[in-house]
């Protein structure tokens, strides 16, 4: 039988078209996720196993230089050391004072069997002194002979110190702070510490 549809074509009946889904095959995509999971986990254990690799190689060299470290640290000591040394001793300077007089007064009062090693200018506050800090000069020496002979050496020259005008008028005292035997190219000698005090400035 033939139908006619004689209707309009506003009146007539629209026919309804069903979606299609697209169905996609589901291996596939399951197989690709998994690739790039595998893939994703061997970049991050490459970046992994190169940052551990980094920090071994640094904490090598950071080890390798601890030798150049502590020998700059000891270096870095030293220099604050000898800083607070000169502090001090700028505190105590005599402007006012001739060297060359005290230097010329010293060697005067050297006697036979006697030589001096050292002298220097300190800070009593160096040597644990709570009282103002006047300042000192240090003379180290040796005496030549065995200990009552060495002694009375060391004692002339301490009173050749006092007798010298140019020496003496900058100290308060002139004291043997110790005396020690020694020996020294196979003689018996002895090694002495003299402390001249220098005097309170006027108007301190």
């Amino acid at each position: 039988m033939i139908e006619l549809n004689l209707l309009p074509k506003e009146f007539r009946k629209k026919k309804k078209h069903s979606a299609k889904i697209l169905s996609l095959p589901s291996l596939p995509i399951a197989a690709g996720v998994l690739a790039v999971f595998i893939a994703l986990n061997f970049v991050l254990g490459f970046f992994d196993a190169h940052s551990r690799n980094s920090l071994a190689i640094l904490k090598e060299k950071w080890d390798s230089m601890r030798p150049e470290r502590e020998k700059t640290e000891k270096l870095t000591n030293e220099i604050l050391s000898l800083e607070k040394r000169a502090a001090a001793i700028r505190k105590i300077a005599k402007p006012d004072l001739n060297w060359t007089k005290l230097l010329e007064g010293l060697s005067q009062a050297v006697t036979a069997n006697i030589w001096v090693s050292e002298f220097e200018l300190k800070s009593a506050k160096l040597n644990g002194s709570s009282s103002k800090d006047k300042g000192f000069i240090e003379i180290e020496g040796y005496a030549l002979g065995k200990s009552e002979q060495a002694t009375r050496l060391v004692s002339k020259f301490i009173s050749n110190l006092e007798g010298i005008k140019e020496f003496s008028d900058s100290f308060e005292t002139i004291e043997l702070k110790n005396i020690n035997k020694r020996e020294f190219a196979e003689e018996e000698v002895m090694l002495f510490r003299l402390y001249c005090n220098f005097k309170e400035a006027k108007g301190a």
